[in-house]
């Protein structure tokens, strides 16, 4: 039965990845929806679909991972993006102990404060504000003992200077876990859906659809984490088309042209994102982590320098009944975006009667 289940896992991705076809970076509307949603995912690479952990933000990347550790909690993350953009985000999960289902509520903003409003010939004439918000709800629940379902919908409002548009998007997914190994498995499918509101005469381009498969496992005799994604399995070539890399220059200054088996090597590292995360102390009230984004890293990168391009690193931090969050993820050599989190159990502020 185990087997079958990652068999079957493995083919729902590369069948996906063969005959369905969806825009990359920069191509589909409401882009916003694909930053990160927590601390701990900037640090991890900016996404880690399989393993459940206690941060329920980090269902924006599986809504199948709410479960028992995230009930009553309540969240809260910030991003400070480039140019002095701000990327909020605050969530609740709350189960509900009849149905056995988990059931979560979000409100994501991104704002990117006053931009400079200027004609075809860059004449200023003002400013203007751009602003997206994302409202959510989730509902995720048990199958068996080593299955969890889960789905989102999502209701998205933009507003850029005087236009404004809406639209729906869906999130489905699934995750398996093996308690004697300690190895999970998720796959999901996200912001399928559609615009309902053109900003001007006539709809954009398709929503950012993305399908990820990731494999986690937990150490048998450390307390260390390991994430390895599939993204982007949607479509095959998600290569930028950099003629800085379609050749290298020899010590000759000849131009040897870069060969299909190089070409098809770094587009299959541009699907990966590896992070890792280790629990220190008694309880692991402390973690650090680790994260790299090949994607990121290529698509970011200048042919002259090394700038890091694709890390990403964090820490957490448990004190009392608040859990502290930091990330840092290297964009560029002009910089990367800090994210912080904040978040706690409501029902450990409720007296319990004796």
């Amino acid at each position: 039965m185990e087997k079958r289940l990652i068999i079957g896992y493995l083919l729902a991705g590369l069948i996906s990845a063969c005959t369905l076809k969806a825009q990359t970076g920069g191509q589909g509307i409401f882009e916003f929806v694909n930053l990160s949603a927590s601390s701990r995912l900037n640090a991890l690479g900016g996404t880690a679909p399989a393993w459940q952990s206690k941060d329920a933000s980090s269902s924006a990347s599986n809504p199948a991972l709410l479960s028992d550790d995230v009930h009553t909690q309540f969240s809260f993350q910030h991003q400070f993006y480039f140019a002095d953009i701000r990327n909020s985000h605050v969530n609740y999960v709350h189960k509900m102990k009849k149905w056995n289902t988990f059931l979560q509520g979000g409100v994501k903003a991104l704002n990117s404060g006053d931009v400079s409003r200027t004609d075809i010939y860059g004449n200023t004439s003002g400013t203007v504000q751009a602003k997206e918000t994302d409202i959510y709800l989730a509902a995720a629940r048990p199958y068996r003992e080593r299955l969890n379902f889960g789905a989102q919908i999502h209701y998205i409002y933009s507003v850029v200077g005087d236009a404004s548009s809406s639209g729906i998007l869906f999130n489905a997914g699934a995750r398996y876990y093996n308690p004697e190994k300690k190895l999970s498995l998720g796959l999901v499918f996200r912001n399928a859906g559609t615009q309902l509101d053109p900003y001007v005469d006539h709809r954009e381009a398709k929503t950012p659809m993305k399908i990820e498969l990731g494999i986690a496992q937990k150490l048998k005799h450390l307390p260390f984490t390991y994430h390895i994604t599939l993204t982007d399995l949607q479509q095959w070539d998600i290569r930028y088309d950099d003629p800085a890399e379609n050749g290298n220059v020899d010590l000759l200054g000849e131009t040897k042209e870069t060969s299909a088996l190089e070409k098809a090597a770094g587009n299959a590292l541009r699907h990966m994102v590896f992070g890792g995360e280790l629990g220190m102390g008694k309880n692991e009230n402390f973690w650090l982590r680790l994260g790299y984004n090949h994607l990121r890293a290529r698509d970011l990168a200048l042919s002259d320098y090394r700038a890091f391009n694709g890390l990403s690193f964090g820490l957490g931090l448990k004190i009392y009944k608040f859990k502290f969050d930091y990330s840092y993820a290297k964009y560029h050599l002009a910089g990367g975006t800090s994210q912080i989190g904040l978040s706690f159990d409501l029902n450990s502020f409720v007296k319990t009667k004796v």
